[in-house]
């Protein structure tokens, strides 16, 4: 695979340096230019000549955040790393800018730069790349894909755990869901179908076929000594909330399957507002009938404290965009304390998502009271990987 790097950078003696690490890093190619301008024109030009752009965001006349909103616009299929001297605030803020465009994000690290941390970004393009060759990257799905999937038993629960660090106790698992297509073993992720099954009605057919096979899995996976206290976390969006008939369905999911409702927690998304009476209701019967109500990526969405004061949810699970980075951000670190302290006044279990950095590992591991969910703990894994992870974390913790 050919890596092409071009550095976008107004000091001459930071585009060298990075010149030196990447080229210890086995791409073939590594260029530079010295402000934004110049870089537009030569990406206008070649921008498919080039994987790999690194960005600084201080430059003059076209600053760095303009440079990435230009080269939205114009398509670029590579990968973007953010290599900045600012503020962790603001290299945070580039990085949400790029995710939310059409670029790929490698990176947004902070200078000096070191050639471990690109190491790193060049694998993720590797993987990107390689991933592009399948299903995964592909554009969105259509409905009659999604549909053929739901009909051809194609629908794949993924579970990912949470654990109390503190402790190592296991406290729960969140379901999540893949999409086989034909006979393809790349499965697909819910960033390509969730919203298009959303828009066409065929979101609670993808729950149900979801929780048909994810539910008498989780009777099984309840039987290990580590998990018989957890928990299973399923999503719904404030849309399927605002239909009646949900706690009902889930009371019966968990009487055929001999499941207590307590060990049973929603997840609700934050995309869209939570104002309406129906979904309100809908979030006090399942706490009536002991399933648990999390708020998922909070602090992205919409959900505001008031609500949290008046909304019996049980669970508050705090986005990637707050954790990562938090072992360096006394912003990140305030909000965590103060949504810690919220949340014991209210009986909120906190989890923090996306913990992805052994620096930010280290400094959540000194928090009492919240689980951690991300790579660094668990990643996905499907039932039969799921069940060799138990047996040999219960081997480990035995030895």
């Amino acid at each position: 695979m050919s890596i092409n790097v071009l550095i976008v950078d107004d000091s001459l003696s930071a585009c060298r340096v990075l010149s030196r690490h990447f080229l210890l890093l086995d791409v073939d190619k590594v260029e530079f230019c010295r402000d934004a301008r110049s870089a537009i024109r030569t990406l206008s030009k070649y921008k498919d000549d080039y994987q790999i752009v690194v960005v600084d965001l201080h430059m003059p006349e076209v600053d760095g955040i303009e440079f990435l909103m230009r080269l939205s616009k114009m398509d670029f299929k590579g990968g973007i790393i953010i290599a900045s001297a600012m503020e962790s605030r603001i290299v945070e803020a580039a990085s949400q800018l790029v995710e939310a465009s059409k670029l790929r994000l490698l990176g947004a690290l902070m200078k000096p730069v070191t050639t471990e941390q690109l190491r790193v970004c060049v694998e993720r393009y590797r993987l990107m790349a390689f991933q592009g060759n399948g299903v995964s990257q592909k554009g969105q799905m259509s409905i009659d894909e999604i549909r053929r999937a739901i009909n051809s038993n194609k629908v794949i629960p993924y579970y990912q755990a949470q654990v109390d660090i503190s402790s190592g106790q296991i406290k729960g698992f969140e379901v999540l869901c893949r999409l086989q297509q034909g006979t393809r073993l790349q499965l697909i992720t819910p960033d390509k179908f969730i919203e298009v099954a959303e828009s066409n009605n065929a979101l609670n057919s993808l729950t149900t076929k979801l929780l048909n096979s994810a539910i008498p899995e989780w009777a099984l996976i309840s039987q290990f000594d580590s998990c018989q206290q957890c928990r299973l976390s399923i999503n719904l969006t404030p849309k399927q909330l605002n239909q009646s008939g949900w706690h009902t369905r889930l009371m019966q999911y968990c009487e055929q399957n001999l499941l207590s409702p307590s060990r049973l927690t929603v997840e609700i998304t934050e995309n869209q507002v939570l104002d309406k009476q129906r979904q309100h209701s809908s979030i006090s019967q399942l706490r009536m009938n002991r399933i648990g109500v999390a708020i998922d990526d909070f602090g992205t969405g919409y959900t505001n404290l008031s609500q949290l004061c008046t909304l019996p949810i049980s669970e508050l699970k705090l986005d990637r965009s707050l954790v990562h980075g938090i072992h360096k951000d006394p912003v990140s670190q305030t909000i965590l304390r103060s949504m810690q302290a919220i949340g014991s006044k209210l009986g909120i279990h906190l989890v923090a998502e996306g913990v992805e950095d052994i620096h930010d590992l280290n400094y959540l591991e000194q928090i009492e009271d919240i689980s951690l969910q991300g790579y660094l703990i668990c990643r996905p894994k499907p039932y039969s990987e799921l069940v060799r992870w138990l047996k040999a974390r219960e081997r480990l913790l035995q030895a």
